[in-house]
């Protein structure tokens, strides 16, 4: 039995998987903390709430896991979950993999979750030397210096101090780049060529090398059912090429939306170059043909209509260079298009996803607007997920979006709070929604309502049990979503 998957094939280390065009892969071959399920109802509850994956339990009040003061968490993992090399998966590699998320070689976009809530973490981040060259460096500094918040009481008990309450951080636990790491990590830079050919395994499958351009997963040897309530294994073997002519899955492909919340495509403004005039950038906002409004889109924690009463007019004829993912070009060109229509010659500059990140988490040469669409990566509770990302090249917004987001389990604070830095960022011009929209899937595989709609190719066998303990799966509820992942070619 065999999968056949149409993707590219250079696989990231998890920790530069957030919204890289092969995380889905990456599920194949990772767990976390806590994760989402695939087979609830669409559109249910049960679709976007987090469950337990390595972790046994979420932690709450109740099971004496979340302190009174809601800053404090304690986190059991299981006992029975293995790396490919038959090695237990322990607390000190979560710890090891949220220091390597911190690490300066490498700056994932989900960053700014972690800094803005696990206490010390923003401080362990900025306390890397600048001498820091070499893997080894990168070892021994993680090796002699702590996450004041991260503390592994034992082999398999986490504690996670918070800066201040956040319903949250079960959700930024779950992303794919907070996935433990081995030891074995340590001999390589994050994300390096090296590591990415020697990764290693704590899901069903794990990835075997690429061969005559065919990147190859088959079952992890140390992975059980009984040990990982989220996942199954459907296929023998699951292979991806970027060539596949008879794909089960193309992950290519932009099918119908079927995950239910919106996101929204935006313009960061890079106010380090013509753009550093405030009433160019409003000219700019008002010349733009656009449905979205708000910097949250619709159906998110934080949502509200605010109006920029600003106007501006240009003080010169502009020319500007519109920097874009290579896959987004017709978005680019109806922009270009727009601002053109004024008078301004844009110039269009193509990038790749890794390039495309970059410009994202603070290198600005280069481009004067960025083309971006942001998809939630999970559903309650977060306006982190839009307020951050789009607001990282404005400090002031940043500041803004930092105190409403302490105050974020207050809404007689956060409420005024949240619509205080939407209102900046609108009438500051850094950033302009553009049009909301939700996720594109693939047709014929499962997708996570949450992690931006990530199509998963490992559906759970069975239906899980109800992510509350109360509360029971309806013996009426719809059976799991199927497709060609469970209906593999033979």
């Amino acid at each position: 039995m065999r999968l056949r998957v149409k993707a590219g094939t250079d696989l990231p280390e998890p920790v530069a998987a957030h919204r890289h065009p092969l995380a889905a892969l990456t599920r194949l071959h990772t767990r976390q903390l806590f994760t989402y399920r695939s087979d609830a109802a669409p559109g249910s509850w049960q679709s976007v709430a987090p469950v337990p994956d390595l972790a046994t339990a979420i932690p709450s009040i109740y099971n004496a896991g979340l302190g009174a003061r809601g800053t404090s968490y304690v986190i059991h993992l299981r006992r029975d979950a293995r790396w490919d090399t038959g090695r237990p998966v322990t607390a000190h590699d979560v710890v090891r993999g949220l220091k390597r998320l911190c690490g300066p070689f490498h700056t994932s976009t989900a960053l700014p979750y972690f800094l803005s809530t696990i206490r010390g973490m923003a401080d362990y981040r900025d306390g890397h030397p600048a001498s820091l060259r070499t893997a080894a460096d990168l070892a021994e500094h993680a090796n002699t210096h702590d996450i004041a918040g991260v503390l592994a009481l034992d082999e398999h008990t986490l504690v996670v101090e918070l800066e201040h309450p956040a319903p949250d951080i079960i959700d930024i636990l779950a992303l794919p780049c907070a996935a433990p790491v081995p030891v074995e990590y340590e001999a390589f830079l994050p994300d390096s060529p090296e590591v990415r050919a020697a990764l290693r395994s704590t899901g069903p499958y794990r990835p075997v090398g690429i061969a005559d351009g065919v990147l190859r997963f088959e079952p992890n040897p140390a992975w059980s059912p009984a040990a990982d309530p989220v996942r199954g294994r459907h296929a023998e073997v699951i292979t991806a090429t970027p060539d596949e002519t008879a794909a089960d899955v193309d992950l290519t492909a932009e099918g119908e939306a079927r995950a239910p919340l919106h996101g929204v495509q935006y313009l960061t403004l890079n106010t380090g170059g013509p753009l550093g005039e405030h009433t160019a950038r409003l000219a700019i906002a008002d010349t733009l043909d656009r449905i979205a409004d708000t910097v949250i889109p619709p159906g998110n924690d934080g949502h509200h209509r605010v109006t920029a009463t600003a106007r501006g007019a240009l003080p010169a004829p502009l020319s500007l260079t519109l920097a874009h993912r290579d896959t987004d070009a017709p978005c680019a060109a109806r922009v270009t298009a727009g601002l053109a229509a004024v008078g301004m010659t844009i110039h269009s500059r193509p990038m790749t996803h890794e390039q495309h990140q970059r410009a994202m988490t603070g290198d600005r040469a280069g481009w004067d607007l960025l083309l971006t669409t942001w998809f939630p990566d999970w559903a309650h509770d977060n306006a982190r997920v839009f307020l951050l990302p789009l607001l990282l090249g404005d400090p002031e917004g940043t500041a803004l979006a930092h105190a409403a987001l302490a105050v974020q389990d207050d809404p007689a604070r956060s409420v005024p709070a949240l619509i205080a830095v939407q209102q900046h960022a609108l009438t500051a011009a850094t950033v302009i929604p553009l049009r909301y929209c939700r996720p594109p899937a693939p047709p014929g595989v499962p997708v996570l309502a949450a992690l931006g709609g990530l199509p998963d190719l490992a559906p759970a066998a069975a239906p899980l049990p109800s992510p509350r303990l109360e509360s029971a799966v309806s013996p009426t509820s719809p059976a799991p979503v199927t497709g060609t992942v469970n209906e593999v070619h033979r």
